[in-house]
Formats: C-alpha cells, sequence, structure tokens
C-alpha cells in the first residue's frame, strides 16, 4: 500500500482524520484557515505562505521547475475538505495551487479529491438511507422516495417523516461513516483529479486558464 497523505482545513476535521486513518501508510496534514489563492501570487509569496510551506515541506519534491516526481513521499495526495461551500471553495483553491506550483503530480494522477457525504436521509416508510454526495443526488433521491409513499389519507403525513441530517463538516459525520466514505481504501469514494478539472475550476470562478503573476 503506497503512502498516502490527507490535506483537511481546520483542527477539527484534521483531529477527526487523525481518529479513523490507518498511520501505517496514511498521514494528515490540518491547514490552519483558507488557503491564499496561489494561482494569482507569486512564487515569493506562495513559499512564504506558512500553509503553502507545510504542504511543500510535507510532499518533499520541491515546486515550479525544482519540482521532481520521483522525490514526492506519498502515492496519493488527497483532498478532503468539509462539504459545504466553504469546503468547496477551500478544495478549488488548493487544486490551483497544485495545478500552478506542482503540474507533474496533477498530470501523473496522484491528486485525488474525496468526496464526503452532505447530509443523511432516512425513510422509516421503507426502512432506507441513504448518504448522497452532492445537492443533485440528494434532490432525486427524495425525488424517488417521495413517489413510493403512501397516498391515502391516513399516511397523508408519511412524506413529512422522511428525515434530512445535513453534517457541520467533517467531524459531524461520526468515525465510522468519515471512514467508510472518506478513508478506507476499499469503501471510499474519491476522484482523481486532472489538468482538465483544474481548468474547469478556473472557469468556473471567472478566472482565465493562465496565471497573473510571474513565478
Amino acid at each position: 500500500m503506497g503512502l498516502e497523505l490527507f490535506l483537511v482545513e481546520g483542527e477539527s476535521a484534521g483531529s477527526a482524520v487523525e481518529r479513523v486513518c490507518n498511520h501505517e501508510f496514511q498521514s494528515v496534514l490540518a491547514m490552519q484557515g483558507k488557503p491564499m489563492n496561489a494561482w494569482k501570487a507569486s512564487r515569493t509569496k506562495v513559499e512564504s505562505n506558512r500553509l503553502f510551506q507545510e504542504v511543500i515541506q510535507t510532499i518533499g519534491a520541491g515546486i515550479c521547475d525544482e519540482f521532481e516526481l520521483r522525490n514526492c513521499r506519498f502515492e496519493k495526495v488527497i483532498l478532503l475538505f468539509d462539504p459545504d461551500a466553504d469546503g468547496i471553495h477551500g478544495c478549488s483553491l488548493m487544486l490551483w495551487f497544485f495545478y500552478r506550483w506542482m503540474p507533474d503530480l496533477l498530470s501523473s494522477g496522484r491528486l485525488f479529491v474525496a468526496n464526503p457525504p452532505i447530509c443523511e436521509l432516512v425513510d422509516p416508510s421503507h426502512r432506507r438511507r441513504a448518504f448522497p454526495t452532492h445537492p443533485r443526488e440528494r434532490d432525486e433521491l427524495l425525488s424517488e422516495w417521495k413517489k413510493n409513499l403512501p397516498s391515502d389519507a391516513q399516511d397523508r403525513d408519511a412524506q413529512d417523516r422522511i428525515e434530512h441530517r445535513p453534517f457541520r463538516g467533517l467531524a459531524s459525520l461520526g468515525q465510522e461513516l468519515l471512514y467508510t466514505s472518506c478513508i478506507g481504501p476499499q469503501t471510499r469514494m474519491i476522484r482523481c483529479l486532472r489538468i482538465q478539472d483544474a481548468q474547469a475550476s478556473l472557469k468556473a470562478f471567472g478566472l482565465e486558464d493562465k496565471p497573473s503573476a510571474k513565478p
């Protein structure tokens, strides 16, 4: 099993991941605060930023023209952020950092993103539950479940009994769900990120696919 590094935001999330990961091959780097926009920054600013200093030193392969993939300490670098708007933005900022300063890590297929569930859905009428990872998936499940609910008068309130429990962060998932959905190699939901993902992310935020500052 190759070594893995989880990049998470904040002490609470970092502690939660630390408790469930396998320390024989998995490491956790908890980043304090939202990452700087490294896409727009100069190399001097990136290397003087405490958060990015820790990331660069932990990965151990250098940046920019000095980056050497063979020196990378990890087979997988996994972005694991809270399943909310702030988490999506923070994850995007880290993706831009790697695209700008470690593109070979991205193109080599070593950068991944985990998809923690955004909520728990419970339908007691049919004894089923689900953990959607995207609002679209959540809405489709709710629509499907409501179609199958009893429609007679005595069960008119059955639809209201479908429980929707949003997660407020990685720590709120609980250890078992956090492990199975994000950490455990056999069950987790992670996706390999590519150059195209970084380009699409920049476009989604209205940024040009070229840095505004020289290295």
